[in-house]
């Protein structure tokens, strides 16, 4: 009897364990397409706004809104079918649901070192789960409301999580893309580096 108790209880335990994991990236899958919508949503408005002033240059200009949901961008790898919204920040709350920027470093676009970090995590946010499969020549596409950016991957490395040099600034307008590796041990960080062409 208490044998058939603790199978029971195992039992259980295994299903709460799995459906937890389930309900944690289905959650984090909601809140990611819910940030590409919002976001795409504020291109589509923007660009009205745009046409709308090209129109009618009397017309005051239109500011494109502010909340995104945290989105600054989305961010796109063909080479790993990769479609992404960039979130604000590092922290563990962010990169539940979405890669994120490193605040302090550059923007898209501008000169210097625009710097994203994503998980590889089986549990939630895989965002980055393929992108060892990223080599030179490769492009990374970034959309914000500025613009569309065109990135070309130029080098890929494997370094320990003391080496931060890779998110110092830059003279040239470059993109750093970090990760833990190897996927589930992460006791090391995979870096891609990336120029900007257009």
């Amino acid at each position: 009897m208490k044998k058939k108790i603790i199978g029971i209880a195992m039992i259980v335990v295994g299903i709460t364990i799995i459906g937890t994991a389930f309900f944690m990236r289905y959650s984090a899958e909601r809140k990611q397409k819910s940030m590409i919508d919002a976001f795409e949503k504020t291109l589509e408005n923007v660009d009205k706004g745009a046409d709308s002033n090209n129109k009618n240059e009397n017309s005051p200009s239109q500011k494109p809104p502010e909340d995104v949901k945290g989105a600054i961008g989305i961010m796109r790898i063909p080479k790993i079918d990769l479609k992404v919204a960039i979130g604000e920040g590092v922290d563990n709350e962010t990169l539940k649901f979405t890669v994120g920027h490193f605040e302090g470093t550059a923007m898209p676009g501008e000169k210097g070192n625009f710097c994203v970090a994503g998980h590889r995590s089986y549990t939630y946010s895989e965002y980055f789960n393929r992108l060892d499969e990223v080599k030179n020549g490769d492009e990374i596409i970034v959309q914000t409301k500025k613009g569309e950016f065109k990135y070309k991957v130029y080098d890929t490395k494997v370094v320990e999580p003391s080496e931060v040099s890779v998110l110092d600034p830059t003279k040239d307008s470059t993109l750093t893309l970090v990760t833990c590796t190897p996927v589930r041990v992460a006791t090391h960080r995979l870096i891609v580096k990336a120029r900007l062409v257009t």
